[in-house]
Parts: C-alpha cells; sequence; structure tokens
C-alpha cells in the first residue's frame, strides 16, 4: 500500500516527553483493564463476599475466564457452586463483561495474587561496625565545625554514639 504524501500532521512529527508516550503506550496496550485488574485483587474479599471469604484466592486470568484457587476439596466443592455469583461480582467489580466464566482449581503451593506485594527494595542487612577507637571524639575540638572534614567527622562519631548507647564507653 502506497503511503500518501504529508499522511503525517505536524502534530505528529513533534517531539514527545516520555512520561506521554509511555501513557498512550500502556493505555494502549490495555493499561486501564490492568489497573482494574490490581484492584480487583486487592479488594478479592469483597468479592467472595462474608460467606465465601477465606475460601478462595485469586489465581488469575487468561481468555476470559477467573481463576480461583481453593486450599481444599472441600473448598473447592463450595466456590464451584457459587461460581456464578462469583463471576457476576467480578463483572460488577470490573464495571464490563470482563469474564466468561470461573474455573476453581487446588492452589497446590501457587501464589495467590490477593497477597500483599513488596513495595521496596530490601537489600542486604548493613556491615558491622569496626571496634570503637580507644581516642574516639579526640580531634572533635580541633577540627573547623565548618569544614566538610569536620561534618564527616561528627557523622563518623554519630555511627558509634546510636551504637554506643548499649555499648560500654
Amino acid at each position: 500500500m502506497k503511503k500518501k504524501k504529508g499522511a503525517f500532521s505536524r502534530r505528529s512529527r513533534r517531539m514527545k516527553a516520555a512520561g506521554e508516550a509511555a501513557g498512550a503506550l500502556l493505555l494502549s496496550l490495555g493499561g486501564k483493564q490492568q489497573r482494574h485488574l490490581a484492584a480487583l485483587w486487592d479488594n478479592w474479599n469483597l468479592i467472595l463476599g462474608e460467606e465465601l471469604d477465606g475460601l478462595g484466592l485469586p489465581l488469575g486470568h487468561k481468555d476470559g475466564t477467573l481463576y480461583i484457587g481453593a486450599d481444599d476439596s472441600m473448598a473447592l466443592q463450595e466456590l464451584s457452586m457459587y461460581s456464578m455469583e462469583i463471576l457476576e461480582r467480578a463483572n460488577a467489580f470490573m464495571d464490563s463483561h470482563f469474564f466468561n466464566n470461573v474455573k476453581v482449581e487446588l492452589m497446590q503451593g501457587r501464589r495467590n495474587l490477593a497477597a500483599p506485594r513488596l513495595i521496596g527494595f530490601q537489600g542486604p542487612a548493613l556491615p558491622a561496625l569496626p571496634p570503637r577507637p580507644d581516642k574516639l571524639g579526640a580531634l572533635r575540638d580541633k577540627l573547623d565545625k565548618n569544614s566538610p572534614v569536620a561534618q564527616c567527622y561528627e557523622a563518623y562519631l554519630a555511627l558509634f554514639e546510636q551504637e554506643g548507647s548499649n555499648a560500654p564507653g
């Protein structure tokens, strides 16, 4: 197919901020639905209601099917009996006919999507402090208070003062 000359308008040729372009891309890839799904998993206890709360956990979705995990066969049977009601509640939460059916399976060690997600980084523990020097703080009065070296020295002393509240001086 041959492109017409001038098929692109000047507006489409202008530079865009990365955030603006990324937002448009995510929306075109179903970003709004993903946000709704994340909210669905976070509010899973509202979908099941009081009578079924704790029996089933969300495992995910695929091709219009909502997958729910049960810990044992009794919970699986109970959830299967309420599958149409769960389907109606989930679609009402999504404000559309997002799911076509519900499939209940045994958890078998799979991760549920309603579990709290870690926010932030949990890195390795800080290294242990070196042994406390014998003459700690001896240079405090000898340094110019406004110098960068004095500020670093004060930070160094503060490390031992925090640790020193528990340790002998």
